[in-house]
């Protein structure tokens, strides 16, 4: 009796979280179809390297190694895919016909999200960084979160919607904060100014990126060079593995 409560309680401790799986997430669960490198997820306490075919709850942490890459599939068939050194919480999994709540918090890296369109009336996916939330029906988009909390939100199709995260935010629409640009003699220009939550909500179309300041400054949405954009193989890889696995956002 006593060597059978041995074995039972090894083998809890060596199995925290998630268990190997063949078959699609349920709802409330992402399968890891993809995994490259050290990833750990971390659950109620409990923490597992990742490998392929196991499935996760939300919520819980992941942290990827430098060289490290993660795609999860949720129950709907949307993809999350994550670069290395990336560090988030999957807040929720949520996926049925009624109903859809995904969140991901992005505290440092990268987030891809290939997110298939949902017709239920109650519906969020939504991949937050420190200083934004930004919500989706069905599309693509990246964002990134640098060591200083800047983020950037790249739309590659259909559109997201941008809202305000709680912080001590001002507004500016005249310029970027990525550099310093000389100008011409002095002039008078008005200074950043508080703003509502409700105010502050943009709409992010395909071809355009967002970018919001470490205090919650934001920047009117510029257009991006897709070519340009193609020489960062993490863009690349996730187009080829968009293509890959057949996804297809059904956004029309």
């Amino acid at each position: 009796m006593v060597r059978i409560l041995c074995i039972v309680a090894a083998f809890i401790l060596v199995s925290p979280g998630p268990v190997p799986a063949s078959e699609l997430p349920m709802s409330g669960q992402a399968y890891v179809t993809l995994v490259q490198g050290r990833v750990n997820y971390t659950q109620e306490h409990r923490k597992v390297r990742l490998k392929q075919g196991y499935k996760i709850s939300a919520p819980g942490k992941l942290v990827l190694g430098e060289e490290a890459r993660l795609e999860l599939e949720l129950a709907d068939g949307s993809l999350l895919r994550f670069s290395g050194g990336t560090e988030c919480d999957l807040v929720s999994a949520v996926t049925n016909g009624a109903k859809r709540d995904v969140r991901v918090d992005v505290a440092l890296g990268d987030c891809w999200a290939s997110v298939k369109k949902f017709l239920g009336q109650n519906g969020t996916f939504a991949v937050n960084s420190p200083t934004a939330v930004a919500g989706v029906a069905g599309t693509r988009y990246r964002v990134h979160v640098d060591a200083t909390r800047a983020s950037s939100y790249l739309v590659y199709e259909g559109r997201i919607k941008v809202g305000y995260r709680p912080v001590s935010s001002k507004y500016v629409t005249n310029k970027s904060f990525s550099g310093i640009k000389e100008v011409g003699g002095p002039q008078e220009v008005q200074g950043p100014s508080e703003i509502s939550m409700q105010d502050w909500i943009m709409i992010v179309k395909s071809g355009y990126r967002f970018d919001v300041s470490p205090d919650g400054a934001f920047y009117r949405p510029v257009r991006f060079d897709r070519q340009k954009d193609l020489q960062d193989p993490w863009v690349r890889w996730n187009l080829n593995r968009d293509e890959e696995t057949g996804f297809i956002s059904s956004n029309e």
